[in-house]
């Protein structure tokens, strides 16, 4: 009897029945009256309920774990960060540390230690020593273990800068079940975070161009008194005194329905102390500034609203010369920066990318921010849209000016104090009482010198530095050096007229020489067409602008410029046409032709 299928190994079973009863070896480890059919059944029952078992133990086990820790995550660029670093500085971590990143101390904050302290007896101005946490250090704090490990992420390229960096990550592990534990360090480290930038301004700025946005420059300076600052009367007053009713008033923008944000508007020559009154500001009230710069060629309105939606309440967002991105006069902004490319024509200057549209919405619209204070800077703010200056995105407008005779008294008793500088004229037995009489004599001196409002503060303090400790001195040659500087700034802007009416004249001759251009391929596009078709009508011309353009030494094809059709564009060339056409008539009809 022939078998149905080839020999080949197959006998007609299915996979699945095949690996069924190959599973029979394993049976055969079992008890022999268990062997067979019934013990490949016990193994897949069994199989099964240990899966099943592990499955639930897993499910069991991740809702009713133990929980003997908790473990809180902080991220390079938020505020956060900068707490949690303070914090470990504070409580000096870094002795149980074993890696230091080393750098030259600038004014960039890398959240260091002194070399006092690492090194005794070498107190080493010059460089940074910044632990990088990268093993994980287990220290106790307020009866709690915490342990703080640190990692660094994928690196990514920033083509504004052209160098790769890489953000880092902060796991902060409390061994404890009371949640409020976290919390409580949490505002511990903010608090300790105040106290040490206390003494200074912290000044945050980024040129970060792509996703995710985070403020990756921070800077801290020394504090500066507003006494520093030397305006007319009552304005820093006004000022101070506004910002601080702001701050203390949110429950009543709440209540009222208001939106929680102030904008204020610093305008005058630069050099009169705008970007200075911020800075004196920031310190007095302790916030922090955010600094952007629209001009950045990697800044667009969605990375602007992600920069202001990283800025935490109670803090400074600080916009300079906004007339340089947003001016009424640049006809590209005024149409929305739609089609504004990175870099201008020509390897020009770059342009803003950041649209008026998008600067409005961060201010009052879906994406501003409350709680913060919004200042910006401009020379010229006639240059500014009405639509960004008006009240709700700009509450306050403070007009700066050039420095009155006061401002020049104040500023120049500023740079000779008493305490510091001995005037010439003073006598070995004078006294402080006598010294400051005599300091106060000479600055009423120097201000007389000085024509009122001529000279910005920034002008006048650059010719005190350069009698530093002579008050004699800078009352002596205050008048010369009046008089020398006006004179220069007329011939600067004598020169700047004559450079402008040069570049405009340049501009003038351009365009002429492009009109004439055009007018004469379209003189050749008529010449063509009297060729192939009838002569047009005749015009009536008058009979003396025949005889100036009818020269018999003047060929007739150089004064044909400009086709019948186009004489709606230019009346001279189309009367030019005209006449050629009578010339030609006339000439026909001495010779007898006929004329067509």
């Amino acid at each position: 009897m022939e078998l149905p299928y080839p020999s080949d190994g197959y006998d007609g079973r299915s996979p699945l029945l095949s690996q069924i009863l190959s599973i029979g070896m394993i049976t055969s480890w079992l008890p022999r009256e268990r062997a067979g059919i019934m013990g490949t059944l016990t193994m897949f029952m069994m199989g099964w309920l240990l899966e099943m078992g592990r499955d639930a133990y897993s499910w069991f086990s991740e809702r009713w774990k133990f929980q003997y820790s908790l473990t809180a995550e902080f991220h390079e660029g938020d505020p956060a960060y900068d707490w949690v670093l303070a914090f470990l500085t504070k409580e000096q971590v870094w002795k149980r540390s074993w890696n230091f990143k080393i750098s030259a101390k600038t004014l960039q904050r890398k959240n260091g230690v002194e070399a006092s302290e690492i090194s005794k007896g070498h107190n080493s101005e010059n460089a940074e020593y910044v632990p990088t946490y990268q093993k994980p250090q287990l220290f106790r704090w307020s009866g709690y273990w915490v342990e703080i490990t640190r990692s660094i992420g994928a690196p990514s390229y920033d083509f504004q800068t052209e160098r790769t960096v890489s953000s880092s990550t902060i796991f902060l592990t409390v061994y404890t079940r009371d949640v409020s534990a976290v919390s409580s360090l949490v505002e511990y480290a903010r608090t300790r975070y105040m106290e040490m930038s206390q003494p200074h301004v912290i000044i945050h700025t980024s040129s970060r161009g792509y996703h995710p946005f985070y403020w990756s420059d921070c800077k801290r300076k020394l504090r500066r008194s507003l006494d520093s600052v030397i305006l007319e009367a009552g304005v820093l007053d006004t000022l101070l005194a506004d910002a601080c009713e702001f701050l203390g008033m949110e429950d009543w923008y709440q209540t009222a329905g208001i939106p929680y944000r102030r904008g204020y508007l610093l305008y005058g020559p630069p050099g009169s102390g705008k970007t200075s009154t911020i800075y004196a500001l920031a310190g007095e009230l302790g916030l922090e500034i955010y600094s952007l710069s629209l001009a950045s060629s990697g800044i667009d309105d969605s990375i602007l609203a992600q920069a202001v939606a990283c800025i935490p309440k109670r803090s400074i967002f600080l916009l300079e010369d906004i007339d340089c991105a947003f001016s009424r006069n640049d006809e590209s902004n005024n149409n929305g920066n739609l089609n504004n490319p990175v870099f201008g024509m020509w390897g020009g200057a770059p342009r803003c990318n950041v649209t008026l549209s998008g600067l409005l919405n961060i201010l009052d619209g879906v994406a501003s921010q409350e709680g913060i204070l919004f200042f910006a800077t401009t020379n010229h703010i006639e240059d500014l849209d009405n639509a960004l200056i008006r009240p709700g995105r700009i509450d306050r407008k403070i007009q700066y000016h050039h420095a009155v005779k006061q401002q020049a008294a104040s500023l120049f008793k500023r740079f000779f104090p008493v305490s510091h500088c001995t005037p010439e004229s003073a006598k070995e037995d004078f006294s402080e009482e006598d010294k400051t009489s005599l300091i106060e004599s000479l600055s009423a001196e120097f201000s007389a010198q000085i024509p009122e409002k001529t000279f910005t503060t920034a002008e006048l303090q650059g010719f005190l530095l350069t009698c530093k400790f002579k008050p004699e001195k800078a009352v002596k040659e205050a008048k010369k050096w009046a008089e020398n500087t006006i004179k220069e700034k007329k011939e600067l802007e004598e020169k700047k007229k004559a450079k402008q009416e040069k570049a405009q004249e340049k501009r003038d001759m351009e365009e002429v020489e492009k009109l004439q251009s055009t007018l004469l391929k379209m003189g050749v596009k008529a010449e063509r067409k009297e060729s192939s078709t009838e002569a047009p009508k005749e015009k009536v011309v008058p009979k003396a602008e025949n005889a100036r353009n009818s020269s018999p030494d003047t060929p007739s094809s150089a004064r044909r410029t400009q086709s019948p059709d186009s004489a709606q564009e230019s009346d001279s060339d189309s009367w030019t046409i005209t006449e050629d056409a009578q010339d030609a008539g006339a000439k026909r009809a001495g010779a007898g032709e006929p004329s067509t």
